[in-house]
């Protein structure tokens, strides 16, 4: 995989993300407290998605970059950096991107 496709699936995560807060997160009602990045609503999100890319990745290493066995550092490194760029998209703080004067 290049770096298109590492951009590709960094951009699916950060989708994914966002429509989770968007389409889930927005139409719940107001939780007690707001959601932020340690909110146990939005670690959860976070949890299920790493699991998932645990997996992804292992499907990746295996099928398309046709690794033989396990590559546990390529699976456990790719996983966390798209829970990284998926926590930006479900994260709430980030919503209003505020310039500086």
């Amino acid at each position: 995989m290049g770096f298109f496709e590492y951009t590709l699936l960094g951009g699916i995560a950060f989708a994914m993300g966002w429509a989770i807060r968007t389409y889930v997160l927005a139409k719940r009602p107001a939780p007690d407290t707001p959601y932020s990045f340690t909110h146990p609503v939005i670690m959860s999100y976070m949890g299920a998605f790493f699991v998932i890319m645990l997996l992804v990745s292992a499907l990746i290493g295996r099928f398309i970059l046709n690794h033989q066995s396990f590559d546990i550092a390529y699976i456990l490194v790719n996983s966390l950096v798209a829970t990284f760029v998926f926590s930006f998209g479900i994260n709430p703080d980030t919503v209003r991107y505020d310039v500086p004067d």
